[in-house]
C-alpha cells in the first residue's frame, strides 16, 4: 500500500502563459500568438505578468485568474467560432493541469493572416 506524503507544488507565474499560449496556438484557425495586447490592457495593476501576447491576472489569493490573449487568426475561418475554441482550450488547461480556476478568457484578435 503506498503512504500519502502531502507536498506543496509551487508552479512558477512564466508557466502560466505558456500554457495558455500552447492552447491557444493548436486551435485549428490560429496562426499565432500577437505581441499586442494593447497599452490600456497594460494601464492597470502593475503585478500583471504580459508574455507574448499573453496577458494574466490574478486576484489577491492568487488561486483565480483573469486570461487576455491576442491572437492573429488564419484567413478563412469563423471569427467566433475560432475564438470560442480558444477560450474552452485555454480555460480547461489551464484548470487542469494547474488547479486554478480561471474566470474569464478575453481573446483579442490583432489580425488576420491573408495568405
Amino acid at each position: 500500500m503506498r503512504e500519502h506524503i502531502k507536498t506543496n507544488i509551487n508552479v512558477a507565474d512564466d508557466v502560466i502563459p505558456v500554457i495558455a499560449g500552447i492552447s491557444a496556438t493548436s486551435v485549428e484557425g490560429v496562426a499565432s500568438l500577437s505581441n499586442n495586447v494593447t497599452s490600456k490592457a497594460l494601464s492597470f495593476i502593475p503585478s500583471n505578468k504580459l508574455k507574448n501576447g499573453i496577458l494574466i491576472v490574478k486576484d489577491n489569493d492568487g488561486n483565480n485568474l483573469e486570461i487576455t490573449i491576442s491572437i492573429i487568426l488564419k484567413d478563412g475561418y469563423d471569427i467566433r467560432e475560432v475564438c470560442e475554441q480558444v477560450q474552452e482550450k485555454v480555460k480547461e488547461a489551464i484548470e487542469s493541469m494547474l488547479d486554478l480556476k480561471v474566470k474569464n478568457v478575453t481573446v483579442r484578435v490583432a489580425q488576420i493572416n491573408m495568405v
